[in-house]
């Protein structure tokens, strides 16, 4: 069954990816190195939004289905689709204020996207694996005919229209997968009194993983923050490119990782997996970590160039080092669920918090020989510096329990 699930799952999540993969060549020609770039700083935002919205929802969610069981479950879920249209509405308003239409879209944005991590969870939690990658897909089709609709017949305002279609793909998506949530569950009196005790749950899972999931911005998105300002659009073009084609391998490794969670957790349960065997899976995986880059190694530049247009000739350069930040993912993932599963969201946020600090200090110091190069090896040394930091801390805690 696990081997079943996980195959519906990872065929699934790659089949979803491939669409906005695909849009890739469409993108970089429309919008060129310098459109690109442009389209990667507001990314940015819709990723701080997403952070501040969702409140990690998705794993307040999860963890009530297998602690507490789904009896009460969709009022933590209504509870949190409050939360969400709240704090995006306070964002929506302070955008108008600013007079920043695009942030307006991307606010929204963020909004729906929280809206459907939760609808995801929720059909990982049934283990309905279907109807999760039905979700899936039907959002990148949405977004590729949107995308080519919107683009298609304008010359002008190309990224704010891309957003518009990503917006478009969300609420479409969206409607569909809550209309068929709602007639499936089993409806409770949602009782105003009991509102303050899930939104405390809420806040309880959520808020100290602000602060880890403010880490992974700030080392996912910071650096393309400073490039645009320090740099130009067209070297964050190029930048945000060789991350984007390096995240193929990323989608891979987290499709593996949903996929195969729950019966993680239900090894850890019933005392199948322990500590000792999770660490000898974070050695092994070491080991592998260069692979995916010496392969690339071997492409030639120009096919990039015909791929993705001449002015991304030389984005082969920052996929080899996004890879590698993108490989390190695996170990990261072994050690981290293991703190998911008991609940040790005040140690993970300090472990980011360190590792985020190692990161921002190597940013700072390449940022000084001002070649953006060299900006990649900060993300390297900070996943490292996680892993490690992990590691003790999961030994020292697998000893403890």
């Amino acid at each position: 069954m696990v081997i079943k699930d996980s195959v519906i799952y990872l065929i699934g999540e790659l089949l979803s990816k491939l669409v906005p993969f695909l849009l890739l060549p469409y993108l970089s020609h429309k919008l060129g190195s310098e459109g690109y770039g442009l389209l990667s700083y507001y990314q940015t935002y819709l990723a701080l939004f997403v952070i501040i919205i969702g409140l990690s929802q998705e794993g307040a969610v999860a963890r009530y289905f297998y602690f507490y069981g789904k009896r009460a479950l969709n009022n933590i879920v209504n509870t949190g689709y409050i939360y969400t249209s709240f704090i995006g509405g306070v964002i929506i308003v302070i955008c108008y204020i600013l007079n920043s239409e695009i942030l307006i879209y991307v606010a929204v944005s963020a909004i729906f996207q929280s809206f459907i991590n939760v609808q995801l969870v929720i059909r990982q939690c049934y283990r309905n694996a279907i109807s999760y990658v039905a979700i899936q897909l039907s959002l990148a089709l949405s977004l590729g005919v949107f995308t080519v609709l919107f683009l298609e017949f304008s010359d002008s305002f190309l990224v704010k229209k891309y957003i518009l279609a990503l917006v478009s793909s969300y609420i479409l998506v969206w409607i569909i997968s809550y209309i068929i949530y709602s007639k499936q569950i089993l409806k409770r009196k949602y009782i105003c009194s009991r509102y303050k005790l899930y939104f405390k749950y809420l806040l309880t899972f959520g808020f100290p993983l602000i602060f880890h999931q403010t880490s992974l911005f700030l080392k996912g998105q910071l650096d393309r923050l400073f490039i645009y300002h320090q740099f130009n659009e067209f070297d964050l073009g190029l930048y945000s490119m060789g991350f984007q084609i390096s995240f193929v391998f990323s989608v891979l490794v987290h499709s593996l990782s949903k996929a195969t969670l729950p019966y993680f957790y239900e090894g850890l349960k019933i005392k199948n997996i322990n500590i000792k065997r999770i660490q000898k899976w974070v050695i092994i995986s070491l080991l592998f970590i260069p692979l995916p880059s010496f392969i690339v190694y071997f492409i030639p530049k120009e096919f990039f160039s015909w791929l993705l247009g001449p002015d991304f000739y030389n984005v082969k350069y920052y996929i080899s080092l996004f890879l590698i930040t993108n490989s390190l993912s695996v170990p990261y993932l072994l050690l981290v669920n293991y703190l998911f599963y008991y609940a040790q969201n005040k140690l993970i946020s300090c472990t980011s918090i360190f590792s985020t600090i190692i990161y921002i200090l190597v940013l700072v110091i390449v940022l000084q020989l001002n070649d953006i190069e060299y900006i990649p090896y900060s993300g390297i040394a900070g996943a490292i510096a996680n892993i490690l930091l992990l590691y003790f801390i999961t030994a020292r805690l697998g000893m403890e329990k």
